[in-house]
């Protein structure tokens, strides 16, 4: 039987339950973050302080477990260094349904594809890499709805 993102993210989701949750509400995308560690709850919370929202449904749902890296079984292929760099940061590995990225340097994993994903590991000590990939699962909501991406170091007004 073949690894799918949803068995993984159900196996992860089962040996780390995560039962605190909160919505962020970006333009019109509504994520649910759910963890299982309470000063991790409230650090993502602190941070993302002016998007936390109530009520009910969301279009996405991410998990963030607390944990010990894992080794996952899977056959994992390094990214090469973006043009100018020597350091390997990721590897990954392409499911059916998704994708899984490991980083190197902290062990962090994250699974994501559809609507529905996974951080596992230090998310504590690598509150940064969990931060971008709530972030990054937002910005493949929008450009998935057409929305273009850019970069910007500033913005200038007439």
């Amino acid at each position: 039987m073949s690894v799918t993102r949803r068995k993984l993210v159900q196996r992860l989701r089962q040996l780390y339950p995560a039962t605190l949750s909160f919505k962020l509400g970006f333009d019109s995308c509504r994520i649910e973050v759910r963890t299982n560690h309470p000063d991790l709850d409230q650090a993502l919370k602190s941070y993302f302080r002016p998007f936390v929202v109530s009520g009910p449904g969301a279009d996405i749902l991410i998990t963030c477990h607390e944990a010990p890296a894992l080794d996952l079984g899977l056959e994992f292929r390094v990214k090469p260094p973006a043009p100018g760099k020597t350091r390997v940061k990721e590897e990954f590995c392409d499911l059916s349904d998704g994708r899984v990225v490991r980083k190197c340097l902290t062990g962090m994993t994250f699974v994501f594809g559809g609507l529905d994903h996974c951080a596992v590991g230090g998310c504590l000590e690598s509150l940064n890499q969990v931060v971008n990939f709530i972030n990054n699962r937002f910005i493949q909501d929008q450009m998935l709805k057409g929305a273009l991406l850019g970069h910007a170091a500033g913005v200038c007004l007439q």
